[in-house]
Parts: structure tokens; C-alpha cells; sequence
């Protein structure tokens, strides 16, 4: 009786094409998850240099569902309205992101961490200037979000999210096959 068991050689650590698309929009999310953890850190300090309160910047996102009260000091539910959103929302533009650059092969750090930096700015754009000046009035009379939040600090925070998913999504591009 032979009890051998014929050996295939491949490579365990390669994910195989017919996979990528997962693969890739996984490590997105989770890059984006951590992202937006990051974007969320670097609010609350700049929301300390502009001399608000910690929380100051999430509870301008928790207007989109509270409206102005959102705003309120003895409002405690910002932060379940902000924080879950902004991490939803971070997860699948990260996947995006990811899927993007996998197309395109980017291999050189550099260009891979500018690839971020102006994924992170164009959300930032998108987002801040053709989204929400427009709904964010629609649902609550005034575009809250893009009055209250200065440019600058907008613009640099999605810089930060669009550095963090470069960096945590650039060990992984080279984990699928082809063919």
C-alpha cells in the first residue's frame, strides 16, 4: 500500500488571481480602518491647537444625523453617530484606494505614498466641496461640516489618512500571482 502523498510545490504565501479583487479590497478596508483611526487622532489635536475642545471636529461630523445639536456640550451622542461613520466610510474608500493601486502595479514607495496623499486630498475635495456643501443643507439648513471646519485642517487630516493607507497597503502589493 503506498501512503505517500504526492507533494504540489507552491508558494503558500501568494494569494492566487482569482482572489486579488478580495484580497485586495480586505487590506483596503483594514488600511482604511486604520486610517481613519489615524485621521480621527490627528482631529482631536488639531482640534487642541485651534483651542476647541477634543471632540470639537467629530461633533461637526455628527451634525450630518444631529443637526446643530450635535454641537451641544451636553450632547454625548456624537460620538456614536461620528466615530462609526467615519470608520465605515474610512474602511471602504480605503478599499477603493487599494484596488486602484493594484491595477496600476505602483511599485516605488515614493510614488505610492503620493499616490495616498492625493487619494487622501481628493476625498478630502470630493467629499468636503461636491458632497457635503450641498446635502449637508439639504437635510439641515446649513453646510455645517465645510463652515466650521477650516481648510487647512481638513486638507491636512486627509493627507494623514491617505499617508496611513499608502503605508499600511504598500507591504501587500505584491502578494497576488499571475496567472
Amino acid at each position: 500500500m503506498n501512503t505517500e502523498v504526492p507533494v504540489q510545490v507552491t508558494d503558500l504565501r501568494m494569494i492566487g488571481p482569482k482572489w486579488r479583487a478580495l484580497y485586495f479590497a480586505t487590506v483596503g478596508a483594514f488600511a482604511g480602518f486604520l486610517g481613519s483611526m489615524a485621521i480621527l487622532g490627528a482631529e482631536v489635536i488639531a482640534a487642541r491647537l485651534m483651542g476647541f475642545a477634543p471632540f470639537m471636529v467629530l461633533r461637526f461630523y455628527a451634525t450630518l444625523h444631529d443637526g446643530a445639536s450635535a454641537l451641544l456640550m451636553t450632547n454625548r451622542n456624537f460620538l456614536l453617530d461620528a466615530i462609526p461613520m467615519h470608520l465605515a466610510f474610512g474602511s471602504a474608500i480605503g478599499a477603493v484606494f487599494v484596488l486602484m493601486v493594484s491595477k496600476r502595479n505602483v511599485q516605488k514607495f515614493a510614488a505610492y505614498l503620493a499616490a495616498g496623499v492625493g487619494f487622501g486630498l481628493c476625498v478630502w475635495f470630493l467629499n468636503f466641496y461636491l458632497l457635503l456643501s450641498w446635502i449637508q443643507p439639504l437635510f439641515n439648513g446649513k453646510a455645517l461640516i465645510v463652515e466650521s471646519i477650516p481648510w487647512w485642517v481638513a486638507a491636512t487630516t486627509h493627507v494623514v489618512y491617505g499617508l496611513t493607507i499608502a503605508l499600511v497597503s504598500f507591504p501587500f502589493r505584491n502578494d497576488v500571482r499571475n496567472g
